[in-house]
């Protein structure tokens, strides 16, 4: 099931979109600007005005009584953003870690889900133009050819099209215009890597228009091995979008949209901090591990073992359908159905060093349907919608766990070295929601919203033996081991291939077959208070939702398939937003508690066969309580500073578990991982003319996050600790934005950084962000 190789095919590096118009509104709040000087793509940028859909429908954002961030997509270009994971930079209290596989964790004001298990949603919902990418691995190539970015913080659900109790990201694509329009930009940097982006965009025909958007990266490795001569880290991935608008009256519209992406570029190897024995009483047999050196304190240095090949051979599709009916000014129909397929196959070191302690060869499916009916309106003072969404998805999880140098790998006088662990997920949801808000006058206005949540998740997977028969014998003779003292009678051997999972009554290994049924009411509750025209007060209140999951994971018992059941979140939230000084000087702010109810966490527990196992669990009581500020001036024509602070005070009420001693530990008081308590992000950027013809421009931006820590417990040698990135940008371009030249620096300082942690067999890793890169950039439009 696992690929033997794989050919990367040769990257298509076509230019970009070239979004090279001047920034016009204050960074951090910006509203939609015109791609090039083709401005029909996109509405107007204005300094005084500043739009978003939130709510599903076109507001300002001094009109949106809720925590928002709204970029424009020539702010991300210049930003450097090109991933989910790059929204740190500009998002306070946002951030992503790598689990070791394909399947990042984003989290926003401390909600997250650190679960590397391909069917585990995320506790941030994403979308592209209202379509839901629902697993965090579907959402690569989601930066292509954007209008605008939007961010909302706190439970989402009844506007979106599924429970989230972090927040949801919402990327608005350029759309076809009814003129013709092309741009490109072609960049090279460090490691020589080439990016590239283009699009093209006008009619097909009078009621027909279309864009088609590409993108591709090719770059060299950029880590070294620091035991032998040896590279890591090449980059292969292609991405793109065609989007069909059709219009034939008045009333109806529809749009068709067919993304995709396939990355073929080699997975990251950790970095060894320290090692942390599952089996302590198998040390004595691998000396050769406990004693290898660990890594230099070097972005680049890493290691892994040699001969493998570790390119990913993962590919994306989507397809949409859009459709909206007017039924009159104030009542519409709209239809989102879509299909989602994935394919994923890599091979990960996860444990940094050459032996073979704990690498992961890894292949799945993911084939989701998704479907949403929905009716939205104007009637007096009330702006309503109501509907119902569906979706049905099968996930399909495989890996091979190399760990013959491990010393869970030794067990009762036997060795298993390559196990197989299987995690199939049948997943059918479907919701009903209304939302509302209702205008008292031009000063108080009532918010509200509902959504009742019904899902199913039926379960079958194992750990099992790869064919080999080592893994089988080892669960034979456990079988009977823990049958005969129970007066159990013995059972026949297990075969080589077959599944070995115990059972939790009769010990006999084999298949774990489980499901798990939930529903919920989600709600919503607000009042907004306008002071004067551009200002804003609210306060909220609401409750969120995040389904259970089964997990991928090496299980010796069946109990270590047992689901997380359903999170709870109840959100207060007190902000204002205001503009001041003709608009030139803009304000938000917002305190906020969270209460949660059973978050869902990859702990561990203790397996009498195999050690220290991660297992999914749930913790009864925490709390998350914070503050946020953001600022963006324009103290001068062309000149556009913006700061954001995001302080969090995390802390859990109730929970015992297991630590990274394989010990007992009452958790009562601690922080949650992945929380940094201070995330600052400020910067700015200047443009002047130098001739009638030519502009020039510079910007910094710089991003400070306080320690956190990748697990529960005080483990200082799983810290994620503090760190200051700073990166530069300068460049030229015409007046008229049909070309322009720029050179950048990301982490110019060269600042040692990592931002995720990890546990592999025997060792503690982390993995490293890139050190400092450089590159040129070009951008033509017409």
């Amino acid at each position: 099931m696992l690929k033997a190789g794989y050919k990367s095919a040769k990257a298509t590096l076509c230019g970009g979109v070239a979004l090279t118009c001047l920034l016009a509104a204050p960074a951090m709040a910006q509203s939609t600007g015109a791609a090039g000087p083709a401005a029909v793509q996109q509405e107007a940028t204005t300094v005084d005005e500043i739009v978003v859909t939130a709510n599903r429908r076109s507001q300002a954002l001094t009109d949106v009584g809720a925590s928002v961030v709204s970029v424009g997509g020539e702010e991300l270009l210049s930003r450097g953003v090109t991933s989910v994971s790059d929204l740190a930079k500009i998002v306070p209290g946002f951030t992503a870690a790598e689990t070791g596989y394909n399947v990042p964790v984003y989290s926003l004001r401390g909600v997250g889900f650190n679960d590397p298990s391909l069917a585990s949603n995320s506790t941030v919902a994403v979308s592209v133009d209202e379509v839901p990418l629902p697993y965090t691995s579907m959402t690569q190539g989601a930066v292509l050819d954007l209008r605008r970015l939007e961010v909302l913080k706190g439970p989402q659900g009844t506007l979106y099209g599924q429970n989230a109790t972090g927040g949801a990201i919402n990327y608005i694509a350029n759309k076809p215009s009814d003129t013709f329009a092309a741009g490109a930009q072609l960049g090279y940097g460090t490691f020589n890597t080439f990016t590239g982006e283009a699009f093209v965009t006008g009619p097909l025909t009078e009621t027909l228009t279309a864009r088609l958007a590409v993108s591709g990266t090719h770059g060299g490795p950029w880590q070294e091995s620091y035991t032998r001569d040896d590279s890591l880290g090449e980059q292969r991935k292609v991405a793109g979008r065609l989007s069909l608008h059709w219009q034939p009256s008045d009333r109806l519209s529809a749009d068709f949209i067919a993304s995709g992406w396939k990355d073929g570029s080699e997975t990251s190897a950790a970095q060894i901090v320290g090692f942390r024995a599952q089996s302590p009483a198998n040390i004595f047999r691998l000396p050769q591990v406990f004693s290898y050196p660990l890594t230099p304190t070097n972005a680049r240095a890493a290691d892994w073992a040699p001969g493998q090949d570790y390119s990913r051979d993962d590919t994306f599709y989507q397809l949409a359908l859009k459709v909206n009916y007017d039924f009159s000014e104030t009542l519409r129909l709209s239809s989102i159905t879509a299909y989602s397929s994935l394919d994923t196959e890599s091979y990960t070191d996860r444990d940094g060093m050459i032996y073979d302690n704990f690498n992961a060869g890894a292949s799945g499916t993911i084939k989701s349907i998704y479907q949403e009916l929905r009716i939205s309106g104007e009637a007096g003072g009330l702006t309503w919608s109501a509907g119902a969404n569906y979706r049905s998805d099968d996930v399909h999880d495989y890996q091979l766990a190399d760990i013959a140098a491990g010393t869970n790998s030794y067990s009762a006088g036997f060795h298993f070295d390559t196990p197989f662990i299987r995690a199939d997920t049948d997943v059918e949801t479907y919701a009903f929601f209304a939302d509302g808000e209702y205008q008292l006058n031009d000063q108080w206005s009532l918010v509200g919203g509902l959504r009742y949540t019904k899902d199913q998740r039926d379960f079958n997977g194992c750990t099992g033996d790869n064919g080999v028969g080592d893994t089988a014998a080892l669960y034979s003779f456990l079988q009977n081991l823990f049958r005969d003292p129970r007066g159990l009678p013995r059972v026949p051997a297990l075969q080589a291939g077959q599944c070995t999972t115990l059972a939790k009554d009769t010990f006999i290994g084999g298949e774990v077959v489980n499901s798990l049924a939930e529903d919920n009411v989600a709600f919503r509750g607000g009042v907004n208070f306008k002071p004067t025209p551009g200002s804003l007060l609210y306060a909220s209140y609401s409750r969120g939702f995040k389904a259970g999951a089964f997990p991928t994971l090496g299980a010796a018992f069946a109990v270590g398939f047992d689901p997380a059941t359903q999170e709870q979140l109840d959100a207060t939230e007190v902000g204002f937003k205001t503009n001041l000084f003709s608009r030139r000087l803009n304000l938000s702010g917002a305190v906020f508690n969270y209460e949660y109810t059973d978050k869902q966490l990859r702990g561990r527990i203790i397996d009498s066969v195999a050690g220290s196992l991660s297992k999914l669990v749930n913790i009864p009581e925490s709390v998350i309580r914070g503050a946020e500020l953001e600022v963006t001036a324009n103290p001068m024509d062309g000149l556009n500073l913006y700061t954001s602070v995001s302080y969090l005070d995390t802390e859990i009420k109730e929970f015992v578990g297991i630590n990274l001693f394989s010990v007992t530990e009452n958790f009562a008081g601690q922080t949650l991982n992945y929380s940094p308590p201070w995330s600052v992000n400020l910067g700015g950027e200047y443009r002047w003319d130098v001739s009638d013809n030519l502009n020039a421009f510079v910007g910094a931006d710089a991003a400070y996050r306080s320690r956190t820590s990748g697990f529960l417990g005080r483990d200082p040698l799983m810290d994620v600790k503090q760190y200051t990135t700073l990166d530069l940008r300068v460049g030229i371009e015409s007046a008229d934005g049909r070309w322009s030249a720029s050179l950048w620096g990301a982490n110019v300082t060269d600042t040692y950084y990592w931002t995720t942690t990890n546990r592999g067999s025997d060792t503690l890793v982390r993995n490293a962000a890139k050190p400092a890169t450089y590159g040129v950039l070009f951008r033509v439009a017409y």
